[in-house]
């Protein structure tokens, strides 16, 4: 496999992530531009780049291969989890982090990393195989993620919250897709357009997040270097072992592979921020294993295809 078009994709996307980062010490950016541009890209832009990957699709799969990719992700998300539980108890956070290491152990940035990198990997259509991970990534998020980073202190099950734009809309494509709906020309060059801005617009929230981390911090505490190896070494390493054993091309391996091997999701930290968990080590575990994602994820991809 080709490893510089993953190395260029990394080089550009922390680039991008570094111009946010810096945009915020200066002033440009901050928490308000989080807040209003964020639910712009998760609803707006990465909507477009899903239906992208499939409205101007030229080859097609059948409905059996849709249903192994989920079926590969749904077995990347449980992998990925067992990891998370050996992870709290190997690296014995404080009680109040213990939900929060499970949660960033088991959830990736498979949206705004993991997509564009498996466009630059495979091609524009693989976003749509990459994007079936939204569906057990909500459904496991809002319910099992949930209760692990609130240590089980009671929560209802929001058909709302997992029922995402993001998720609906991947719903919606595999119905395209698998139908053959036609669509005009003009509808197909507005969504390209708009998914165009995902990556850059996405990586910028993902600096402006970062630019209130001390970095200091994060280079001397040794639980976020033992949480950012687990997440970026141990998990993605387990999960293709796993399923190299039953994935039958490699594409269908490779995508579930590169997005255990993303960084930790940044949603955690909102989370964190929302229930009053440790928000702090939280946002210092992404900020490292984004950063460092930029190495493992090409050295990963060139050691193991």
């Amino acid at each position: 496999m080709a490893i510089a078009p993953i190395i260029l994709k990394m080089g550009v996307m922390v680039t991008l992530m570094l111009v946010g980062f810096f945009c915020t010490k200066i002033g440009l950016t901050g928490p308000e531009f989080n807040r209003r541009v964020n639910p712009v890209v998760i609803n707006v832009f990465l909507v477009a780049t899903i239906l992208d990957a499939v409205i101007g699709a030229t080859e097609r799969v059948s409905g059996t291969v849709l249903a192994e990719y989920f079926g590969l992700h749904v077995l990347m998300f449980v992998i990925s989890m067992l990891v998370a539980e050996a992870a709290v108890r190997i690296i014995r956070p404080p009680k109040e982090s213990r939900g929060v290491l499970w949660c960033l152990t088991a959830f990736m940035n498979n949206a705004f990393i993991g997509f564009p990198l498996a466009a630059a990997i495979y091609g524009e259509q693989a976003v749509f195989y990459a994007a079936i991970s939204n569906i057990p990534f909500n459904l496991l998020l809002y319910t099992v993620g949930m209760a692990k980073l609130r240590q089980g202190d009671g929560m209802a099950l929001s058909w709302k919250k997992i029922m995402t734009p993001p998720l609906v809309t991947t719903l919606l494509a595999a119905v395209i897709y698998l139908l053959d709906l036609k669509t005009p020309r003009y509808i197909i060059d507005t969504v390209d357009t708009m998914a165009g801005a995902t990556i850059p617009v996405s990586m910028m929230i993902i600096g402006t997040s970062l630019g209130s981390v001390s970095v200091g911090k994060v280079f001397t505490n040794p639980k976020v270097y033992a949480a950012v190896f687990v997440k970026l070494i141990a998990v993605p390493v387990i999960v293709w072992a796993v399923l190299r054993l039953i994935a039958p091309e490699p594409m269908m391996l490779g995508i579930p592979v590169l997005m255990a091997a993303c960084p930790s999701a940044m949603i955690i930290t909102v989370f964190c921020l929302q229930y009053g968990k440790d928000d702090l080590f939280s946002s210092q575990v992404i900020f490292m294993s984004t950063l460092l994602s930029a190495v493992t994820i090409p050295a990963l991809f060139a050691v193991l295809f």
